[in-house]
């Protein structure tokens, strides 16, 4: 399943809808310049991500994305996924997630601060 905004065109132009009375829960990412996440995946909830800047790499599954700002991607649960900030700025993501967010409930594959 592809999910990203609704789009409600209204005369004065449009709004993105992202989530309408569902649990979600909606955080802006701030990456610091030549950085990355962990290799991880969740079970309970979907991630949908829309960058915010340029020079993201984004790899969902074994595709990897080279990032530009108002690039989406959904990742569905259970599905193995890494943001890494290639660009000598700070990368910023906007990221809603669909479901049950639990720390306990992220598997990382792999990790370079040595986070299990």
């Amino acid at each position: 399943m592809k999910r990203s905004a609704k789009i409600i065109n209204r005369p004065w132009g449009r709004y993105l809808e992202y989530a309408r009375n569902e649990p979600c829960t909606v955080w802006i990412v701030e990456m610091n310049a030549k950085e990355e996440g962990s290799l991880q995946s969740h079970e309970n909830f979907d991630e949908l991500w829309t960058m915010l800047t340029d020079g993201g790499e984004v790899q969902v599954g074994e595709e990897i994305f080279q990032a530009k700002a108002g690039d989406e991607f959904f990742i569905p649960r259970g599905t193995k996924h890494r943001l890494s900030n290639k660009s000598d700025q700070q990368l910023r993501m906007f990221e809603v997630t669909y479901g049950d967010v639990q720390d306990e409930d992220k598997v990382r594959y792999s990790d370079k601060y040595g986070r299990s």
